[in-house]
């Protein structure tokens, strides 16, 4: 028996596998360049000055006590990373175009002669049309800070990388007024119920899915909205096969079921959004503190107290509403400063005007949801923590800005953000603002925010 082990564990097959378990050194890196803002830890094992394996380091530690860690961060796109970087396919030197365009025949050259190409061509524009014809195509690479400012010191323009791949969320931005309204991945485990909608994070952010899958553990359901069965869809509670670009029509029916219910969150709307806000009947524009009164602010907005039946200028500096009642219902006359007047009504009022068109069997007939379906699913955001899991995909629709406004409009009815396991995600290229800063810090709360951007500012 000892004879026939050593057997096993000898010959040249087993010396190369015991090969590949040999190393230099081992270090910790990430795969920033291909991979942002993921910043996945691993650990780097190397040999003879190049990399031969990757492993998930595992090493993070849990931020809030009953919500698991981010371990393991990474996935196989990052563990076979350090293959592509040696792969024969990798592209390491200048290449030419050697023939007609289209052809597919390159040459290599060097890299003086590929800089002195470059530099002659842009030399050559500047002179003869100015450096205006230049254009720099913004990316999210972090090569892409050296190349903006060599494109500032030519004076020529830049594309916005946000907009040059669409990777970002308009209508999140339109409606809250910053690209990242949200919290860390590990927030999604709190969700009561997740709406997995314009993405497939099963395959897309495999590093931070896990999250989505423990608050099934914990309670809550996952919803996947998508025409395909995607593989989001296969480890789902729900799948509504939405059709291809109708994805307000579903989001604004469930609004309209939740608003003739009587089940939004009442307080939520008048203080956290802009629908008490009076809108004047006339030219549908908001009512504003210089139509009332000579000079006054135009950025001065109004409710209409329920109570006193008395016009109330909003707040500027706070959403507390003290002890006025804003109305979300009904129309009133105001008088302006000319002494005319207008009706107006809040903004909510328009707002189910606006949504007479959405019942479920119509909305059905556009996105291909059942009517039932709609009203169960509505029912479910307006009881529970929600969370809209989002993807990149509605911002490079026409229109996509509408979707995620009508998303955030669902959201908003039913006191789905600004509390722990609800909200959306998006991402814009900053590291400062939403799950890309939060993931920068070490623990919760401001002190961590203001330690990391005084570390921020020290490295500057």
């Amino acid at each position: 028996m000892t004879q026939q082990a050593g057997k096993i564990t000898s010959g040249a097959w087993a010396d190369r596998y015991r090969d590949k378990w040999k190393w230099d050194k081992v270090t910790w890196g990430s795969h920033s360049v291909d991979c942002y803002p993921g910043g996945c830890p691993w650990r780097v094992y190397t040999r003879d000055g190049k990399v031969v394996r990757e492993e998930q380091a595992a090493k993070l530690a849990p931020i809030q006590a009953g919500v698991p860690d981010m371990n393991p961060m990474g996935c196989q796109k990052g563990a076979s990373w350090c293959h592509i970087h040696s792969s024969p396919d990798r592209v390491t030197r200048p290449l030419k175009r050697a023939g007609e365009r289209g052809e597919g025949k390159w040459e290599e050259v060097s890299w003086d002669e590929a800089y002195t190409d470059i530099a002659d061509a842009m030399l050559d524009a500047i002179q003869e049309q100015g450096a205006e014809s230049i254009i720099n195509l913004m990316t999210p690479e972090p090569g892409a800070a050296p190349a903006r400012e060599f494109t500032y010191a030519l004076n020529s323009p830049t594309t916005d990388g946000n907009a040059e791949f669409q990777d970002f969320s308009p209508g999140y931005y339109i409606t809250w007024g910053i690209f990242n309204p949200v919290s860390s991945m590990d927030d999604w485990f709190l969700a009561e119920l997740t709406l997995i909608w314009h993405c497939n994070p099963v395959y897309t952010n495999i590093e931070w899915y896990h999250y989505v899958a423990e608050s099934r553990y914990n309670g809550g359901e996952v919803v996947t909205i998508a025409p395909d069965f995607s593989p989001s869809a296969i480890h789902a509670d729900y799948h509504m096969p939405v059709k291809i670009g109708s994805d307000a029509a579903l989001a604004l029916s469930m609004c309209k079921v939740i608003i003739d219910a009587g089940i939004y969150n009442k307080r939520f709307v008048q203080e956290q959004t802009d629908l008490p806000l009076l809108v004047r009947k006339d030219n549908l524009r908001f009512l504003r503190g210089n139509d009332v009164a000579e000079g006054d602010r135009e950025d001065q907005f109004f409710w209409m107290d329920a109570r006193s039946q008395v016009l109330t200028p909003a707040p500027r500096g706070t959403l507390a509403l003290a002890d006025v009642e804003p109305a979300l219902q009904g129309t009133y006359t105001v008088k302006l400063k000319d002494g005319s007047t207008v009706e107006v009504m809040p903004a909510f009022e328009r707002l189910r005007e606006r949504l007479k068109d959405y019942d479920p069997e119509t909305a059905a007939e556009i996105c291909e949801i059942h009517p039932d379906m709609i009203r169960t699913l509505a029912r479910k955001v307006a009881t529970r923590k929600t969370k809209i899991f989002s993807g990149w995909n509605s911002g490079k629709y026409y229109h996509g800005d509408l979707y995620e406004r009508s998303m955030a409009l669902l959201l908003g009815l039913t006191g789905n953000w600004g509390k722990q396991g609800t909200g959306t995600r998006s991402w814009a290229i900053s590291a400062l603002d939403g799950n890309a800063f939060a993931l920068n810090k070490g623990r919760m709360g401001q002190d961590a925010a203001r330690e990391w951007l005084d570390n921020l500012t020290k490295a500057r």
